[in-house]
């Protein structure tokens, strides 16, 4: 079978935005791609077919926020699209409309009139339909990436204040992976006063954004080193016991971890996103 998705690493300079460039290009004889809960989103032009989730159809050009539970996507017919893995604290440093927002699609022509680099709303709407339409006019698929790479330096660039807001975004993530007792790592503020705070700016509270990213991490390493045991993984990533690690697999992706590695090394099969995690993340002890 052909290569379905090409994994691209992003340019030194956006490694602080990016985990992975993708390309797609699935046929007709794939019906449908799962993707995990996930703490990244994800930056999506569509240049042919048509894509489908549960409560409607995918814009061309979208935004695809952090999600909660695993999410199917209804492929009707070849699909050839563009796109950029973000990192989970890039999105709201980049576009004001991305703060809070989970398990759900934004229009690209809607979210980025949010652009935090660009105050007028009119100007930062222009910026990306030129984006757009050089995307779609370029000649292949590197050439359109480096486009979308672009686009992302523009907003970013100083005197714009995304950089900063990227960091303040980092150390809270950072922040929510340590105990509630740890008051010099989350802000300053009391267990309560950080949960409140933290589910305002991410839409969810501290434990669940760790249950998610823990997840993410545990299944990169699974696909990334497949002779590692299943006791061996769930020690690694510091799950209780192995039983533990399963639970969370069956919620939050959807199949245990014997289904999810074997189709997450088939080019074809519909969890392919799997190897894109796998090849984005270096493996975490």
């Amino acid at each position: 079978m052909a290569r379905m998705f090409q994994h691209l690493p992003p340019p030194p300079d956006l490694m602080p935005w990016v985990e992975a460039a993708v390309v797609v290009r699935s046929t007709a004889a794939l019906p449908h791609t799962r993707f995990p809960a996930m703490v990244a989103s994800m930056l999506v032009l569509r240049l042919a077919g048509t894509v489908q989730r549960g409560d409607g159809p995918v814009p061309a050009a979208a935004w695809i926020s952090p999600s909660t539970r695993p999410t199917q996507y209804q492929h009707l017919g070849p699909v050839h699209a563009v796109g950029l893995v973000l990192r989970p604290e890039a999105a709201p440093a980049l576009w004001a409309g991305a703060q809070a927002q989970i398990d759900v699609v934004w229009p690209l022509d809607a979210l980025t009139r949010s652009a935090r680099g660009i105050p007028e709303a009119a100007a930062a709407a222009q910026a990306w339909a030129c984006t757009a339409h050089a995307v779609r006019a370029a000649p292949d698929d590197h050439r359109r990436l480096a486009l979308l790479f672009d686009h992302l330096r523009a907003l970013a660039a100083p005197p714009s204040p995304c950089d900063a807001l990227r960091a303040d975004a980092l150390a809270w993530l950072q922040a929510a992976q340590h105990p509630p007792d740890a008051q010099g790592l989350r802000q300053g503020l009391g267990p309560r006063q950080f949960e409140r705070r933290f589910a305002a700016q991410w839409g969810r509270t501290p434990k669940q954004w760790a249950v998610t990213a823990r997840l993410n991490r545990a299944l990169a390493r699974a696909l990334a080193q497949p002779s590692d045991t299943a006791a061996e993984l769930a020690t690694a990533q510091g799950y209780y016991d192995q039983s533990h690690w399963g639970r969370d697999l069956r919620r939050l992706a959807g199949a245990a971890l014997q289904t999810l590695r074997a189709s997450g090394q088939t080019p074809g099969d519909a969890h392919w996103p799997l190897q894109v995690g796998a090849q984005s993340q270096a493996p975490q002890d």
